[in-house]
């Protein structure tokens, strides 16, 4: 069941607003990375409303981009950024993609990026040194799934397809930008997190398909985000944490316990 959901989480741009220096911030990213990645969340959601904190909004959606891409891509992947400066304080995520073996593999699919032509081939680098090559010259720069299909007469080149299909495995999020009113598009099931909600223990939650997880900020909580912005809340309004000993509970730190029990209840609870 749980592997038919597809899961997107939605955090506000303003979620950095008290991380006292930059190091807290990427910090504060790399949490919001982990959880999405422990619990195979498809899509990342940076929301904005009122006045947007742009600069943390770039800073947000190039940490989560660059936490998710495998770390033998990102050199060819990623210029110079001063919003990168502090990338070595994320916390690996050591998802399927990121943990690929020295030497590719017949059958393998792996993740490259188009490094130059050869001829009517593109050379697509695959990390350790190692090239896919596969028909067609794509676009310099072009990131692409390959299957490794056979070696050819160089000891570093690997004859290959374009893989179509779906990942083999996690594959890792996307990352988004969207205002607060186009937020919930695209989705079939959108739950908000609060403590003003309804407690988690009283409702019955049922994930669809395309399923949105949103939460608030470090100030406000989402049902006074949206109330402040004129805009009806898109769906139930639930409290995970009934009775948490805390003032207030972190937005990373309700991530982790948020997924945690959707996992639950998805993966456990209907088959018990």
């Amino acid at each position: 069941m749980r592997d038919r959901i597809q899961l997107s989480i939605a955090v506000p741009h303003d979620l950095l607003v008290e991380a006292p220096d930059e190091a807290s911030k990427a910090r504060k990213i790399g949490y919001v990375a982990r959880a999405a990645a422990i619990f195979r969340v498809g899509g990342v959601i940076i929301y904005y409303y009122g006045t947007p904190l742009r600069e943390d909004i770039e800073l947000m959606k190039a940490l989560l981009e660059y936490a998710v891409t495998p770390p033998y891509l990102r050199k060819r992947a990623f210029k110079l950024d001063r919003n990168l400066k502090l990338a070595g304080l994320l916390q690996p995520l050591k998802i399927p993609s990121h943990v690929v073996p020295p030497e590719p593999r017949i059958g393998e699919i792996r993740e490259g990026m188009v490094e130059r032509w050869d001829g009517y081939y593109s050379l697509v680098y695959i990390g350790g040194g190692k090239y896919a090559k596969v028909p067609k010259p794509y676009p310099i720069g072009t990131r692409l799934l390959v299957r490794i299909e056979a070696p050819t007469g160089r000891p570093d080149t690997y004859r290959a397809s374009v893989y179509r299909g779906p990942p083999p495995d996690y594959w890792g999020f996307g990352v988004e930008v969207r205002p607060l009113q186009s937020l919930t598009e695209g989705f079939d099931t959108v739950i908000l997190t609060g403590r003003e909600g309804r407690c988690v223990c009283d409702i019955k939650l049922k994930p669809g398909r395309r399923t949105l997880l949103v939460f608030g900020s470090p100030r406000k909580g989402v049902d006074e985000i949206y109330r402040e912005a004129g805009i009806s809340m898109p769906g139930e309004l639930v409290n995970f944490i009934p009775g948490q000993g805390v003032e207030t509970v972190r937005t990373e730190e309700a991530i982790f316990i948020v997924l945690a029990i959707l996992n639950y209840i998805t993966r456990c609870a209907r088959s018990a």
